[in-house]
């Protein structure tokens, strides 16, 4: 019950913080937010992955957006939890400083953890997202 509580608000909170970018910076006219969840589950691992998506048209083919991925991963082994946490960019165009390609702009990972020490550290991962919002002005984005 815990794990299920635990997910439940940190993908409320992880779409909350999307939503909050997506309205904040001017991301154009078909921009989209795509929050969503996984999970795995193997024999000798599972996983929640919480991801918001940013999708913004790419200025030199609409078909190709530029995505800004917020994510929120635990991973569960026999002995052990991991919390990762992260700002991505997947770019169709140079924005800002930043050109074409894959780049991680935030990442924190909290390894070698009991359960239920994962569940107090997969909470303070989220609300250290929001100390982290400057990625879009280094993207060269405007606020609205």
């Amino acid at each position: 019950m815990t794990l299920i509580a635990v997910v439940h608000q940190c993908q409320l909170s992880i779409a909350e913080y999307g939503r909050h970018i997506w309205l904040k910076y001017d991301f154009g006219a078909n921009a989209e937010h795509l929050p969503y969840l996984t999970t795995e589950v193997e024999t000798e691992r599972s996983s929640v992955d919480i991801r918001s998506y940013l999708q913004a048209s790419s200025a030199a083919n609409a078909d190709l957006p530029n995505v800004f991925v917020v994510r929120l991963v635990l991973t569960f082994e026999a002995d052990e939890a991991r919390v990762e946490s992260f700002v991505e960019a997947h770019l169709e165009d140079q924005l800002g400083r930043f050109g074409p390609g894959s780049h991680v702009l935030y990442e924190r990972r909290s390894e070698g953890l009991g359960f239920d020490e994962a569940m107090t550290v997969a909470a303070s991962h989220v609300d250290a997202l929001y100390d982290t919002d400057d990625y879009p002005p280094l993207l060269g984005m405007t606020a609205r």
